[in-house]
């Protein structure tokens, strides 16, 4: 509790007297003096709102049967006996700045009996825990509004240094190093149930009613770039630090967002973004995890649109195989716009031919791929025939992009069906995510915690912030949901399209003739 037991009363008085006197002073009479005033105004009132919550903290201190819950569930919570130690004195951070010493119950681990040297060395997380106030959602020495302040600022900003200097401005100062370590804590918290749900998801029954059956689903994959340090071995350097190497990595975001009947994004939904610096395997699986927990197999149509990476189209099955996806409610979409690119990297090669008729190829080919049925069949007969000179060898490489994906290119198929052809949501959660936080000049990451960093920002740049941080609250990883949570009015849900996947552009066109 506060100070001392002994000295703390159930009744505590607030000191209202800097308000008033705000309240009573003369009007401002310019500009900068209401500036001025405002922020007199504001710092008074959250020195006083500091103050309400020190109160309430002190009394979950002084009700002995809450205190004797926590301790008891602190002790079922733990995989090994805790003894406790009496009461430590601890400092905690408050939402408006305040740092106030408590004196709480302390619980560590109880080693009597057992043989071996006396623990020296404390842990990372520490050696023991504080039940009561972890029971209030304090930890980390910080209120749970601050940890979120202090985190969702470090994950907003551009750096550290920025994230600190806004929340000083808003009363809440705190060094770089109380930052990091709020964030990396709630962000590994955060992190950790979400590999455990998306684990336990993959072994569990795929819900009927989960958030995206009889939805129209687009599930969005990509890639960025991220710069890494890993320290070296060795001796120190002249100014007694250790060198590090830089290492690009590729961070993957997921984006699964719900469309329209019209194949536009739906703008009373929100969208799910996800990232992580992992390798592909673990890609996949974090996006199996979330098809199972949110109920894609009981989707109306599931589109899968990405570039042309191998390491997203060598696992691409595995939405048929583990997510559990009927094939013909899944369609499989390269890029257009990655595949122009393609196609204009192919006529390039062409050099026998003028600038002139290359630009005029590519733009024919360019619109037979977009509009025509049968696009890319005639795309790959006309670089086929060109395939025959010196640079043959790399058309033929060109070539079989196209052979490979052509299944994946039914662009005009697409256009009646309704559904969009380019992967711009997840190229924009790239730059957002990822590039406006993470890859910048001289920047250089610890893998594992721009991982746990990377799951915050996705988080807050989808609208799910308050979501992710209740579960870390709460301990328990909370199911996406798509709708806002200030709309109530249910939408209409339109009639029940059959899709039928093409089995091929010439047969297709046969159908339809």
């Amino acid at each position: 509790m506060l100070a001392s037991p002994q000295d703390t009363k159930t009744e505590v008085s607030l000191d209202t007297a800097a308000l008033r006197e705000l309240h009573m002073a003369p009007f401002p009479r310019s500009g900068p003096e209401m500036l001025t005033f405002e922020n007199q105004v504001f710092a008074a009132s959250i020195v006083l709102g500091d103050s309400i919550t020190r109160a309430q903290i002190e009394r979950a201190h002084l009700d002995a049967l809450f205190v004797a819950e926590a301790i008891a569930s602190a002790r079922e919570r733990s995989a090994v006996p805790l003894r406790h130690k009496g009461t430590r004195v601890t400092s905690i951070l408050l939402l408006g700045g305040t740092r106030v010493l408590v004196s709480t119950p302390y619980l560590r681990e109880d080693r009597r009996g057992r043989r071996g040297p006396k623990r020296t060395k404390r842990r990372e997380a520490g050696s023991g825990c504080y039940p009561v106030l972890e029971a209030l959602g304090i930890s980390d020495r910080a209120t749970p509004a601050t940890r979120s302040e202090i985190a969702l600022h470090v994950v907003q900003s551009a750096s550290y240094r920025e994230a600190a200097l806004v929340l000083e401005r808003r009363g809440l100062a705190c060094d770089l190093s109380t930052l990091v370590r709020i964030t990396s804590a709630t962000a590994h918290q955060g992190l950790r149930l979400r590999d455990s749900a998306l684990e336990a998801a993959l072994s569990m029954p795929i819900p009927t009613d989960g958030p995206l059956a009889g939805k129209r689903v687009r599930i969005s994959l990509d890639g960025g770039r991220v710069r890494t340090r890993r320290t070296k071995r060795g001796r120190r350097t002249a100014k007694r630090r250790h060198a590090f190497t830089t290492h690009w990595r590729e961070p993957r975001v997921l984006v699964i967002d719900i469309l329209d009947e019209e194949g536009r994004p739906d703008r009373l939904r929100l969208p799910l973004y996800e990232a992580t610096i992992r390798d592909a395997h673990a890609v996949w699986a974090m996006v199996v995890g979330y098809l199972r927990l949110l109920g894609a197999a009981h989707a109306r149509h599931v589109e899968f649109i990405a570039d042309g990476a191998p390491w997203i189209w060598d696992h691409v099955g595995l939405l048929r195989e583990l997510a559990e996806i009927p094939a013909d409610r899944l369609v499989e979409v390269i890029d257009f716009y990655h595949a122009a690119e393609h196609l204009f990297a192919s006529v390039e090669l062409i050099k026998q031919m003028p600038k002139r008729e290359r630009v005029r190829l590519y733009e024919r080919l360019r619109h037979l791929l977009r509009h025509d049925p049968e696009g890319v069949e005639r795309v790959i007969e006309a670089l086929r025939s060109h395939a025959v000179t010196r640079r043959g060898k790399a058309m033929k490489k060109a070539l079989a992009y196209f052979e490979t994906h052509r299944e994946h290119m039914r662009y005009a198929w697409l256009d009646e069906q309704k559904l969009p052809v380019g992967s711009g949501v997840v190229e924009s959660a790239i730059r957002r995510v990822v590039n406006l936080r993470f890859k910048a000049a001289g920047t250089f990451w610890i893998e594992a915690r721009v991982d746990a960093l990377l799951h915050l920002r996705a988080a807050f740049k989808s609208g799910r912030w308050d979501e992710i941080f209740r579960g870390v609250l709460s301990g328990k990883f909370l199911t996406p949901d798509f709708d806002f949570s200030h709309r109530d009015t249910p939408t209409h849900e339109a009639e029940v399209v059959e899709l039928q996947k093409p089995t091929g552009a010439r047969s297709a066109q046969k159908k339809a003739s």
